[in-house]
């Protein structure tokens, strides 16, 4: 698996970039390391329901859309008539 990330899990001391793919019962969130050694994710997402970490649900953490990609693009001019 080529690691891509998409987003940002951020808890209260760490930001962690990760990769969401889908899964059974909502999202897995792959790490770096969780990819390049293809072994199961410790994180997952599941609407409506939080975020879990091996079947346990967790507090403390949320989850952000990588932003870096926007920031490369050209805003658009506005034309005055």
């Amino acid at each position: 698996m080529t690691f891509t990330p998409t987003h940002v899990l951020i808890s209260r001391t760490k930001e962690t970039p990760v990769q969401l793919v889908a899964g059974p019962k909502g999202y897995w969130l792959y790490t770096e390391a969780e990819a390049q050694k293809t072994t199961a994710p410790a994180f997952e997402v599941r609407p409506k329901l939080g975020v879990y970490c091996r079947g346990q649900q967790v507090v403390g953490f949320r989850l952000q859309p990588l932003v870096a990609a926007t920031a490369a693009q050209p805003k658009a001019t506005t034309v005055a008539q």
